[in-house]
C-alpha cells in the first residue's frame, strides 16, 4: 500500500501543478526552479503526462501486490507492469544521485541539493518498495 499510495500522491501533486498551483513554490519561476533545476516549467501537457504515468504507476503497484483483486493472468501482467515501473524509479534514483552530487546537467544548485535530499531518495525507496510489494504472494 505504501509504494501505490506514494505513487498516487506524486500524481495529485503532478494535477495540482497542472492546473497551475506552485505549491509548495511561491511562483511559477520558483517551482521551476525548485523541481526541475531550471525554468521554465514543463508545459500543461507533459505534467498531465507525467501524472496519468504516475497514476498508472500506482494502479500497477496495487494490481501487483494484491491489493486490487484480479485474476491470476491480469495479476502477472500487472507484475511485469510493476518490474518496469520499479525499473524506472531506480534508474530515476540513481542517475539523480550521480548527476546531482557531480553537479552536470545545468541544474540550479537548489535543485541538485532537493535531489540529493529528497527526490532521489524517495526514488530509490518506492522502486525498492515497488520491487518488493509486486512479488509478496
Amino acid at each position: 500500500m505504501a509504494s501505490a499510495a506514494g505513487l498516487a500522491g506524486a500524481a495529485v501533486l503532478h494535477g495540482l501543478w497542472a492546473t497551475g498551483s506552485t505549491w509548495p513554490a511561491r511562483d511559477p519561476e520558483d517551482l521551476a526552479d525548485l523541481v526541475v533545476g531550471r525554468a521554465p516549467f514543463p508545459g500543461v501537457g507533459a505534467t498531465i503526462a507525467v501524472a496519468g504515468l504516475l497514476t498508472a504507476a500506482s494502479v500497477l503497484t496495487a494490481t501487483a501486490s494484491g491489493v486490487v483483486p484480479v485474476g491470476p493472468q491480469l495479476r502477472r501482467l500487472a507484475r511485469l507492469g510493476a518490474s518496469v515501473v520499479s525499473g524506472v524509479l531506480l534508474v530515476r534514483g540513481t542517475g539523480g544521485v550521480a548527476v546531482s552530487a557531480l553537479g552536470v546537467g545545468g541544474a540550479s544548485e537548489r535543485f541538485r541539493r532537493m535531489d540529493l535530499r529528497v527526490y532521489s531518495p524517495l526514488c530509490l525507496g518506492l522502486g525498492s518498495l515497488v520491487a518488493v510489494s509486486s512479488r509478496a504472494r
